[in-house]
């Protein structure tokens, strides 16, 4: 086995098995995306947006908004994420969706967020239906204004961006998965390739021998068939 490797030494190996490698990455890359079709279970995610004020009331027929209105609306985004996260919130999130999860399943399963440090707050679910995953956006953004009031006595919600229907799955990605396979499967077979190689003590070149032995070669013994094959030509000429 060689003391030291270097990239030439691995590049070599490839490019001498370059098809082997190449078969062992398709392989991967249709294992992945079968494994990825048939067994990893679809998730889908739903969206909503709501609008957070520290006013009671609506704003009405006004040309601007207090700045310092629109710093405090910015933290008590924080402060409705929290109420809106609770587990008694998710209870009669969970009572009025009447759906088969627990409140601290569907807790799991939602996040909020404030959109670019503003004063919206993004609500987002994820399950395996789209049903359900839009059915819990909904139920919180017609339960959020009734909620905070309950609990702070003030303040204002408004929805902006109705619950969406996900039509397609967030996860799992089959192109990401497939391409995951085929870069796990090249640089696999390279490895073993490349294991096999180090650990090849056969002698199979004249390089070996002297490599081995550290001696000058003086000359070596042509294969018979080489001979053979040498003397048929040069009587034919």
């Amino acid at each position: 086995m060689k003391e030291q490797v270097t990239i030439m030494d691995i590049f070599f190996v490839f490019l001498s098995n370059w098809w082997k490698v190449l078969i062992a990455s398709v392989l991967t890359a249709v294992l992945a995306l079968t494994y990825t079709i048939f067994c990893i279970d679809k998730t889908y995610v739903s969206r909503g947006s709501v609008y957070v004020n520290n006013n009671n009331a609506q704003i009405q027929n006004e040309q601007y908004m207090n700045l310092a209105d629109i710093a405090t609306s910015q933290q008590l985004a924080f402060t409705f994420i929290e109420i809106l996260t609770s587990d008694t919130f998710m209870t009669r999130v969970q009572e009025k969706s009447k759906l088969p999860y627990t409140p601290g399943q569907i807790k799991a399963m939602v996040t909020m967020a404030p959109l670019n440090e503003t004063e919206i707050v993004e609500v987002q679910a994820i399950s395996y239906s789209p049903e359900h995953s839009q059915k819990i956006v909904d139920t919180i953004l017609d339960n959020a204004l009734d909620e905070v009031h309950r609990v702070i006595g003030g303040g204002s919600v408004k929805v902006i961006d109705e619950a969406t229907y996900p039509l397609v799955p967030a996860s799992p990605s089959k192109t990401r998965n497939t391409i995951l396979g085929f870069l796990f499967g090249a640089i696999m077979s390279v490895g073993v390739l490349f294991l096999i190689k180090m650990f090849d003590n056969r002698i199979v070149a004249d390089v070996d021998l002297m490599e081995v032995r550290e001696l000058p070669l003086l000359g070596i013994i042509p294969d018979g068939e080489f001979v053979r094959a040498e003397v048929k030509k040069n009587v034919h000429k």
